[in-house]
């Protein structure tokens, strides 16, 4: 059980209208989606593209999310909604008993995906009296009742927030290092259970390892790591100089892990005629071990470098690996691409995105209600939605909106209508990157955790590989439909 009540108190508040109005089964479509690429402290693009992540644990969340006696208790205590709530026990009852139920259609975790202002196949603004959407082809899509859409919207949204700005960081720093290893260590800059997800973000967006171990017990996340400052320090006592307690840790961690060994060569000097890569090396030999790696967590720099590996290699390690870590992000990781780096550690900068921290802006919007679509039109704002719902096709350089047609259906109970996905036109270049996950009360297809992971890995990689900058345009039946909305009925 996951508890209902990670939501906002306004999805509460108001749905008592709906109850009151007896609305609340009313069937809808809710799109959830941004309207732009991330942007940094300076307004402007800080991404090229958004890594499409968290699916799997929305449909976790979804399969979970409950209300329990004692949070009902906490609601009905509440000043302003409480007396709502016990002046309505039946709705009291329909929370208690609640769980999802309806259809989920999404895009496969991992895909890259562009938005942009709303414009026609000819490349023309749509700007329809001061009504301008931006247009992007939607994470996920759901279909289901009313009250269910207010109690999942926020709970979704934070999921996807979270891991798609995550695992497009990773994507863009991975991007940066080339074909040099970049490891995710930022669980202590983040939210213990955000750690989790972070990981497992970094991981689909490319890195190759985190430092968090839950992740790697939950999701089968490689999980790797070397010492901490700490376990140097430790060893210190009044009776021996640093160099010889750093100098005989050093040695017990070799002797511990004769085939991995990646010492921390910066707790007191580095570059010291008795400490540093010097101690390092003497405890490697001194063990009978190789030196796998060393690890630099401070002044990084080309010439800090340099003059390790020219150290190393004087010392004879050719074969030690220098990994690099300690505010480490896209402008030093290409300050430092012609130097002998072979492994990247990011943390903070990675789990907090700190360069676009906002993230991928990722909102939730009814789309479609009981046969009528419905588009978010706040004329003057560029803030306007699409209708719904949508399928999303894509070509070698362009996405097309397409507006999916539905009809009253009696055979769809609970939820009386039906949708023609499989009847939209498309060109033979065209692939569909929408298609159902979860239909009734569980999800269409249960992967196990290594094969959802590799999966939107090899997504991630293939998009990134392609290398190529998408537009996504809206297609006649849409630019009709949110014409025919924005004139009408005002």
């Amino acid at each position: 059980m996951i508890p209902a009540t990670h939501l906002d108190l306004y999805q509460l508040t108001s749905l008592i209208p709906h109850w009151d109005a007896q609305r609340a089964q009313r069937a809808v479509w809710m799109s959830f989606f941004s309207r732009r690429l991330p942007r940094g402290h300076d307004g402007q693009n800080a991404r090229d593209f958004i890594v499409w992540c968290g699916l799997r644990r929305c449909l976790h969340l979804l399969s979970q999310l409950r209300f329990d006696d004692e949070r009902l208790e906490t609601l009905s205590a509440h000043p302003v909604l409480g007396p709502a709530l016990r002046a309505r026990p039946l709705l009291v009852e329909r929370l208690r008993a609640w769980r999802f139920h309806g259809e989920v259609w999404a895009i496969d975790e991992g895909e890259l995906l562009w938005a942009n202002p709303a414009v026609t196949a000819k490349g023309e603004l749509l700007d329809i009296h001061g009504v301008r959407p931006s247009a992007m082809p939607p994470y996920l899509q759901v279909y289901t009742d009313l009250l269910t859409a207010k109690l999942i919207e926020t709970p979704l949204l934070s999921v996807i927030n979270h891991m798609s700005m995550v695992a497009t960081k990773a994507a863009h720093l991975t991007r940066a290092a080339g074909d040099r290893p970049l490891l995710e260590l930022g669980s202590r800059r983040t939210h213990i259970d955000a750690a989790v997800d972070a990981a497992v973000a970094s991981y689909i967006g490319g890195a190759v390892g985190t430092s968090n171990v839950e992740a790697h017990h939950r999701f089968a996340v490689p999980v790797v790591g070397t010492m901490d400052h700490f376990a140097v320090q430790s060893w210190e006592s009044e009776s021996s100089s640093v160099s010889d307690t750093e100098f005989a840790f050093f040695k017990a961690f070799a002797t511990a892990y004769p085939q991995s060994a990646s010492l921390l060569v910066d707790t007191y000097d580095m570059f010291g005629e008795k400490t540093g890569i010097r101690n390092a090396v003497r405890a490697a030999a001194e063990a009978d071990v190789q030196l796998n790696g060393i690890r630099i967590d401070s002044q990084l720099s080309p010439q800090t470098v340099e003059r390790a590996r020219s150290l190393l290699d004087q010392l004879g390690a050719h074969h030690t690996k220098i990994i690099v870590s300690g505010g480490v992000d896209e402008p030093l990781i290409k300050t430092l691409k012609s130097s002998p780096v072979d492994i990247y550690g990011v943390g903070e900068r990675l789990v907090t995105s700190a360069d676009a921290p906002v993230g991928v802006g990722a909102v939730g919007k009814l789309s479609w209600i009981d046969g009528i679509t419905s588009m978010k039109q706040s004329r003057g704002s560029g803030k306007a939605t699409l209708p719904g719902p949508i399928q999303a096709f894509r070509t070698d350089r362009r996405d097309r909106l397409s507006l999916v047609p539905s009809s009253p259906s009696t055979d769809a109970q609970p939820l009386p209508w039906s949708f023609a996905w499989d009847s939209l036109p498309r060109h033979p270049e065209e692939r569909p990157l929408i298609h159902c996950v979860w239909r009734g009360e569980k999800a269409l297809e249960e992967r196990d955790q290594s094969t959802w992971l590799s999966t939107a890995r090899t997504l991630r990689a293939r998009g990134c590989e392609e290398g190529l900058m998408r537009s996504v345009f809206v297609d006649d039946s849409l630019a009709e439909e949110m014409t025919r909305k924005c004139i009408s009925r005002v």
